[in-house]
């Protein structure tokens, strides 16, 4: 197993089996004696919900996202040619093209079981749209490795950190250390030794006071990554709501004007049904 095999792997899952299936892949890293490749996969940052319907959509629907950010090539091309009549047709065709992947996300998620609220159509299309015009996430997106959606609405744009948390770091290939020719070692009296043999004592002690250390900070660091994760869904969770919110309250205010309306012509209604009134009881006093 390798970094790129376990990301891959972890990507293609839900988010609620992330997190137990990076601490699975974590421990057979140890297993094999791999430290540091058991730390770089602890860090890769468990999805969003609507990071993972796009991540769905590249490997789902590789050719109609491999088509959309080959769109969004043409269309800087056409912006540099000053070319009106193809970007116009372009936009059209890039307006088209990303409402119908937001969608084709939305279903796929719905195909595994998950409900997806109304504004998660908005943001896998506001996503893949950024997409388009940056090829750092244009490359996640192609990947399936998005951890967070990118957006631009009432809490501004999404750090682009935060997008990228999927972004594997390069491996260098290990060298040999190369070795210089041994020299004999000089010979101890008793006092040496002992003194040798105490400090290679306290030294096997120190290093496994540090080896215990390591491990605790090395739990506590994959404690505070699910909470993020956690914090993460949370506030993927409040922008939703505060969307839905929003809408309500422009349901609501529409209400109230029609309300308004209604009051005014049931109000000018009664005045002339009361005019009409009194000139009637003043034809009848004459």
């Amino acid at each position: 197993m390798d970094l790129e095999t376990a990301a891959d792997e972890l990507y293609a899952l839900s988010p609620d089996e992330f997190i137990e299936r990076r601490k699975q892949l974590v421990a057979e890293a140890r297993g094999a004696k791999d430290r540091e490749l058991a730390t770089q996969i602890g860090k890769l940052r468990r999805p969003t919900r609507s990071a993972w319907l796009i991540n769905q959509l590249a490997r789902q629907e590789p050719d109609d996202l491999t088509a959309l950010l080959e769109l969004g090539t043409a269309l800087q091309e056409a912006q540099q040619r000053m070319a009106g009549d193809e970007l116009r047709q372009l936009s059209a065709q890039r307006r088209k093209a990303v409402d119908a992947l937001a969608r084709r996300a939305v279903e796929l998620g719905g195909e595994q079981g998950y409900s997806a609220p109304d504004g998660a159509t908005q943001e896998v299309g506001q996503t893949l749209q950024t997409a388009l015009g940056d090829p750092e996430i244009a490359e996640l997106v192609r990947t399936g490795r998005l951890t967070q959606a990118v957006t631009y609405g009432g809490f501004g744009s999404v750090d682009l950190a935060s997008a990228l948390g999927a972004s594997l770091p390069t491996q260098a290939p290990r060298q040999p250390a190369k070795k210089a020719p041994a020299e004999p070692a000089p010979a101890m009296d008793p006092k040496q030794r002992r003194e040798a043999e105490q400090a290679a004592a306290e030294a096997r002690k120190q290093a496994a006071a540090a080896r215990k250390a390591a491990a605790a900070a090395e739990s506590d660091a994959e404690a505070a990554t699910q909470h993020a994760d956690e914090l993460a869904d949370q506030v993927e969770s409040l922008r939703s709501q505060l969307r839905q919110t929003e809408a309500a309250e422009r349901d609501a205010r529409e209400a109230a004007r029609a309300a308004r309306k209604h009051y005014q012509e049931l109000r000018q209604a009664a005045l002339s049904a009361e005019q009409t009134a009194a000139a009637a009881e003043e034809a009848i006093q004459l």
